[in-house]
């Protein structure tokens, strides 16, 4: 049985690849979406130990949403904004929400979840030949820590390390950049169907 830390370099790359395939549609799905041309971008793919993962910015508070994937591959998919950042891409969809506002605030940064969370997931099925589907997104506003706990602390019955996905959106309207952090903890048999699948395989 494969695990996290058994992932190559040339696996990370594989990853990467395929995140920016997903990011390129994302990039075009929020761009119809917020009526202005914004890119995305994967820069960077890592292993994490679990213990280096929770505890970076573990008291760092972030919005964030996290939801299961199932079908060819078996896990959970974070996605994690700092709090300010959070509310920036919360007012490009509703002007007066926020993270707290329990309402369009929190409905509109599920939207852009499942956006770019799907993006990534279709492009990865695509890519690997297999089916996968996601439930709707969970949505908590937390420290980093406590909210990675629950699905690190599982991981960690079988693996000690965990796939961080960097994730930055520009808009190029107003020259900024959003830094956001995508987690991808596959349960145990799906590293096997990923190794499987991804043999001899590569991008142009």
């Amino acid at each position: 049985m494969y695990r996290i830390s058994d992932l190559q370099p040339q696996h990370l790359d594989l990853l990467k690849e395929s995140g920016n395939i997903g990011a390129a549609h994302a990039a075009s799905a929020l761009s119809m979406l917020l009526n202005k041309p914004i890119d995305m971008e994967i820069p960077s793919v890592r292993v994490l130990p679990i213990a280096e993962a929770m505890g970076a910015d573990a008291e760092n508070n972030v919005a964030a949403s996290f939801i299961q994937v199932d079908g060819g591959l078996h896990g959970l998919f974070f996605m994690m904004f700092d709090i300010h950042q959070a509310n920036a891409l919360i007012s490009e969809l509703v002007p007066d929400g926020n993270v707290l506002d329990n309402g369009m605030g929190n409905s509109a940064f599920c939207e852009i979840s499942n956006i770019l969370c799907g993006s990534y997931l279709s492009a990865l099925a695509g890519f690997l030949g297999i089916s996968l589907t996601q439930s709707p997104p969970n949505y908590a506003v937390d420290m980093e820590g406590a909210i990675l706990s629950e699905g690190l602390i599982e991981l960690s019955f079988y693996d000690d390390s965990a796939l961080i996905i960097d994730a930055v959106l520009s808009d190029r309207e107003k020259g900024d950049k959003l830094n956001g952090e995508f987690l991808f903890l596959p349960f145990p048999d799906s590293l096997d169907v990923f190794f499987d699948k991804a043999e001899g395989k590569s991008f142009p």
